[in-house]
C-alpha cells in the first residue's frame, strides 16, 4: 500500500508540473472584490521563510524537516552537533512587477531538550521599499514578528507541536508627499500541529493556525481645508488556516509532498476564503546536493512555480536557495506579479 501510494503521489506531482509547463487553462479570476485588508494577510499566509520549503511549492505539512510549517516536525529528528543547537538565519526578497519590493530578514534558534522535546525561538523583520502601486499610491510597510514553538515526539510514529506568535505592523499610504492613510495593527496567533507515520516512509501532517489582529486606520484630509484632520477606523481581522498533507520518502532523504490549505479571513469589510494546493519534490543527488521544484495553485485559477538547491558541505552546515514566481496573486491588482528569492543558512553545534 505504501509503495502504491508513494508512486501515486509522485505521479500526481509530475502531472501538476506538466500542467504548469503547458500553462494554466483555467481563467484566473482576480481578487478585486475583496478589500486589501483581507487580501494582504491572505497573501502572507503563503509565505515560507525557509528556502527548502519555498523551493518545493510551500508543501510542508507532512515534512520531517524542522523547516516545516508543522511545529511537530521540530522533534521528529534529532539535531546534529554536540550541544544539539541549530542557528538558522534567512533572507527573502519579494519583488513585484510594479516596483514594490518586500525584504524579510528572519532568524531562528532551535534547541533539542532530549526527552523533553525541542524548543524554537524565531524573529522576523519585514520592510517594503515604499514604491508606488499601480494606482500611483506609495506603499510603506514595516513589520516585526516573534514566534515561540515547541514540539515533542511521543513515539516512533507520532509527534505534536504548538506555538505562539506576535507581530506589530504599520502601513503608510502616500501620494507624493501627502499622507493618505496610516494603519497600525498587533497580531496574536497560535499554531498547533501533528505529524504521524501512516506507513513506513509515508508521513501525514496537520497544521491549524488562528490569529486575531486589532487594527487602527487613520484616513487623512488631503485638501488642507481643515488642517491636519483625519478619520479613525478601528477593526479586527481574524484569520483561520488549516493545512493538511502527506509526504513520501521514495529514497534516502528524497521526498514528494502534497498540501491542501484552507484559509478564512474576516473583518468588518467582509470575509475571504482561500483554497490552495501545494506540491513539490525534494531530490537528493548526493549527500551534499539537493535539487527542488514545486507548484502552487488556488481555486481562482492562479498558478505559481518554484525551484531551488540545497548545498550541505558538512552535516553541521546547510545552504538552501529558493526561487518563487507568482506566489502572491492576491496582491496583483496593486503590485503586479511577483518574483521571490529566498536564502537560508543553517549551522548546528
Amino acid at each position: 500500500m505504501e509503495k502504491k501510494f508513494g508512486k501515486g503521489l509522485i505521479g500526481l506531482v509530475a502531472f501538476l508540473a506538466a500542467v504548469l509547463c503547458m500553462g494554466s487553462l483555467a481563467y484566473a479570476a482576480d481578487y478585486d472584490d475583496k478589500d486589501f485588508s483581507l487580501r494582504f494577510p491572505a497573501a502572507l499566509s503563503r509565505f515560507s521563510s525557509y528556502a527548502d520549503v519555498a523551493a518545493t511549492g510551500g508543501a510542508s505539512a507532512g515534512s520531517k524537516w524542522q523547516s516545516s510549517s508543522n511545529p511537530a516536525a521540530l522533534a521528529w529528528q534529532s539535531l546534529t552537533g554536540t550541544y544539539r543547537v541549530s542557528l538558522n538565519p534567512q533572507y527573502s526578497a519579494i519583488m513585484f512587477k510594479e516596483g514594490t519590493n518586500l525584504h524579510v530578514i528572519t532568524g531562528s534558534v532551535t534547541k533539542e531538550l532530549e526527552k523533553y522535546g525541542t524548543l524554537q525561538f524565531a524573529y522576523a523583520k519585514a520592510r517594503s521599499n515604499g514604491d508606488d502601486t499601480k494606482q500611483g499610491i506609495g506603499f510603506h510597510y514595516d513589520m516585526n514578528y516573534v514566534q515561540l514553538q515547541y514540539g515533542k515526539r511521543f513515539s516512533e510514529d507520532f509527534a505534536l507541536g504548538a506555538g505562539f506568535n506576535y507581530s506589530s505592523s504599520e502601513v503608510d499610504n502616500k501620494y507624493g508627499v501627502l499622507r493618505l492613510a496610516n494603519s497600525t495593527s498587533d497580531t496574536y496567533g497560535v499554531r498547533i500541529g501533528g505529524l504521524y507515520r501512516i506507513a513506513g516512509n509515508l508521513l501525514g501532517g496537520l497544521v491549524v493556525d488562528y490569529s486575531s489582529s486589532p487594527s487602527s486606520t487613520k484616513y487623512y484630509d488631503t485638501t488642507g481645508l481643515f488642517g491636519p484632520v483625519y478619520i479613525q477606523v478601528n477593526d479586527t481581522t481574524k484569520q483561520f488556516t488549516l493545512r493538511v498533507g502527506p509526504s513520501y520518502e521514495y529514497m534516502k532523504d528524497s521526498t514528494v509532498s502534497l498540501d491542501y490549505q484552507y484559509g478564512l479571513f474576516k473583518n468588518d469589510t467582509g470575509n475571504m476564503e482561500a483554497h490552495r494546493v501545494y506540491a513539490g519534490i525534494d531530490h537528493r543527488i548526493v549527500d551534499a546536493l539537493f535539487i527542488r521544484g514545486g507548484i502552487a495553485f488556488d481555486r481562482n485559477g492562479f498558478t505559481g512555480w518554484t525551484c531551488g538547491l540545497g548545498i550541505y558541505p558538512t552535516k553541521q552546515i546547510s545552504i538552501d536557495l529558493g526561487y518563487q514566481y507568482n506566489m502572491y496573486p492576491e496582491l496583483e491588482s496593486e503590485f503586479g506579479r511577483s518574483h521571490a528569492l529566498v536564502i537560508s543558512l543553517g549551522v548546528s553545534f
